[in-house]
């Protein structure tokens, strides 16, 4: 998304570094507690990029379902060796 705003938005550095993301940010963004920023620099600017955190419901299209007990380990060293 390259939209840049003009507006400034400020915040203030505190001990140990630490900053906080100003609220208006967070709800344009809808950066939420666990989701990630990927800090990058290029010349004078700081790109920080936020990387969602996914939901576990969302990982439910990757499961594998069976009707017979399976040994996890079994299938991790097959998997490993390319058996799959």
């Amino acid at each position: 998304m390259n939209n840049f705003s003009q507006e400034i938005i400020t915040s203030k550095i505190y001990k140990g570094f630490q900053t906080v993301i100003p609220s208006k940010i967070r709800k344009e963004l809808d950066i939420n507690v666990e989701d990630t920023l990927n800090w990058k620099i290029n010349g004078d600017l700081m790109i920080i990029e936020v990387v969602k955190q996914k939901p576990l419901r969302d990982l439910e299209k990757f499961a594998i379902y069976v009707d017979e007990e399976v040994d996890s380990v079994e299938l991790k060293k097959k998997s490993g060796c390319g058996e799959f």
